[in-house]
């Protein structure tokens, strides 16, 4: 019976505890690393880099799985490739460069967005998400 238990209950207790590594028996794969998500394009270097911060740090294996990026004080400039994160529910943009929020207006799912400290944002556009209910912090020279 010990023997049994051994090897029924061996290779899983084994493949739980490697849950950061690839386990193979005779190089085939018995538990593979999900990989990460990495099938977007955003040309804002601070923008690119925080995204992918958060898809390491959060382990995101798609694009539907990333709901909250915070990428405070960056120096994001342009916003274009969020577009992708359909799913993107929080996001915190505050104290960066941003002009304008154009590519978040098609975000879906999108429930809050701090703008707060971004001084040449065009003041217009968070009006739009804010009809759709999204709940959005907008910089000092907006709340006039």
């Amino acid at each position: 019976m010990r023997l049994f238990l051994f090897f029924a209950l061996g290779p899983m207790l084994i493949a739980a505890g490697c849950g950061r590594y690839e386990v193979t028996l005779n190089d085939q794969p018995l538990h593979s690393l999900p990989r990460l998500f990495t099938d977007y394009r955003i040309d804002d270097p601070a923008l690119r880099d925080c995204v992918a911060q958060t898809i390491r740090d959060n382990k995101i294996a798609a694009g539907h799985d990333l709901t909250r990026l915070l990428c405070t004080h960056a120096g994001i400039v342009d916003l274009r490739g969020l577009e992708i994160f359909g799913s993107l529910e929080i996001l915190n943009l505050a104290d960066n460069n941003i002009t304008t929020i154009e590519p978040l207006l098609s975000l879906p799912s999108l429930a809050q967005l701090d703008l707060s400290a971004n001084p040449g944002l065009n003041c217009t556009e968070g009006g739009a998400l804010t009809t759709r209910g999204v709940v959005v912090v907008l910089p000092a020279q907006c709340q006039k």
